[in-house]
């Protein structure tokens, strides 16, 4: 009896020093979404929160602080609730503070314990506020809603989706860089282009082509179109269903040279010469067509990103490090200033699928 007195003291003294210690949820403030812009002094943070007195509907907070925990502690302040950041979904900060770089303002988003990983990064064409407020007079998404809002544009294969830890790794890795989807505020939020980072700091956009050609650099472009011209068939739409790349290094420490391999799969979408069936003949004619314009992509990102601001989005300092790893001990410190004096030898092998003609037209 004795033993169980005193085993049911510590459970009770735990249970009240827990809750001493961790507040309930309905006494905290749900973060959704984090927006931080630079000021003269620091910083400003805008949140969107949710608090137990509205009922779970998200309203948008702005401190300000020399760095991002201050001015959060200055919005936790004003709510009386503790922030809770495990239910954030995206980060989006100003294109200011990527003009000056993202280092200082990501710290906290990489220590903190609460925080994901696997949050959205976007940039602002303005400032975080513009993105995150939420204006009484009209309805402005949820969190949830303006993370997902560059799905449509991920799958045509115009805009890359990056999480928190593939954009710290895509900066800290070997002479690597990064890219980040960027959102205007109109009338509406919607994605308006891709942002170029080396060492977490802009070095410009990237076209729509060459974002492609960035993913098929990955080998991750696994949707979008491409529009090639046939004799025969007219216009013909092409969607892509996989791509694999095999790059390697084949130059040397005062020459670096690589060689791209391509491969792209797809299917016709469209025809525009009215019949719904395309001759085998044909066939070769259009994958030529459809490899060169996976060359054009490649081409397209290699000017945009390596030959004008000597950016490695695509990891060609990796293939150096894999291939020739003493050129790489060489190179790897002055590898931006390098990179835009390479030569890329680029080839591409495409395959459109068959698909058997039905004996029923459609109707």
């Amino acid at each position: 009896m004795k033993k169980y007195v005193t085993v049911l003291l510590a459970a009770l003294l735990l249970a009240a020093s827990s809750a001493g210690c961790a507040p309930e949820l309905y006494e905290r403030a749900l973060i959704s979404a984090v927006g931080v812009g630079e000021t003269e002094a620091g910083c400003r943070v805008t949140v969107r929160a949710a608090l137990p007195a509205d009922d779970g509907q998200e309203i948008s907070l702005s401190g300000e602080g020399r760095t991002v925990p201050e001015a959060l502690n200055e919005i936790a302040r004003t709510t009386g609730q503790q922030p809770l950041y495990s239910h954030n979904t995206l980060v989006v900060f100003g294109m200011d503070c990527a003009k000056s770089g993202l280092a200082a303002y990501l710290d906290f988003f990489i220590r903190h314990y609460d925080s994901r990983p696997t949050v959205k990064v976007f940039l602002s064409e303005t400032t975080a506020e513009d993105i995150l407020r939420v204006d009484v007079e009209d309805e402005a998404p949820r969190a949830a809603e303006i993370a997902e809002l560059t799905k449509g544009a991920v799958y045509s294969g115009l805009s890359a989706d990056v999480n928190l830890i593939g954009l710290i790794n895509g900066t800290y890795g070997e002479g690597a860089s990064a890219v980040v989807p960027v959102l205007r505020r109109s009338d509406s939020i919607e994605p308006t282009g891709t942002a170029l980072l080396r060492g977490l700091t802009l070095q410009g956009a990237l076209s729509p082509a060459a974002v492609q050609g960035l993913l098929l650099l990955q080998g991750a472009l696994e949707a979008g179109q491409f529009v090639v011209s046939d004799p025969e068939c007219g216009a013909v739409t092409l969607t892509v269903s996989a791509s694999d790349c095999r790059v390697r290094f084949t130059g040397t420490e005062e020459s670096p040279r690589f060689a791209v391999s391509v491969q792209i799969e797809g299917e016709i979408s469209a025809i525009s010469v009215g019949k719904h069936q395309i001759e085998n003949d044909a066939f070769p004619r259009l994958e030529r067509a459809f490899a060169e314009q996976a060359v054009a992509a490649v081409e397209a990102y290699l000017s945009g990103s390596v030959y004008e601001s000597g950016c490695d989005a695509a990891g060609f300092g990796g293939a150096v490090l894999r291939d020739a790893p003493e050129v790489w001990r060489r190179v790897s410190e002055n590898w931006s200033a390098r990179l835009p004096n390479a030569v890329f030898d680029v080839g591409a092998q495409a395959s459109i699928e068959r698909v058997e003609e039905e004996d029923t037209p459609y109707l």
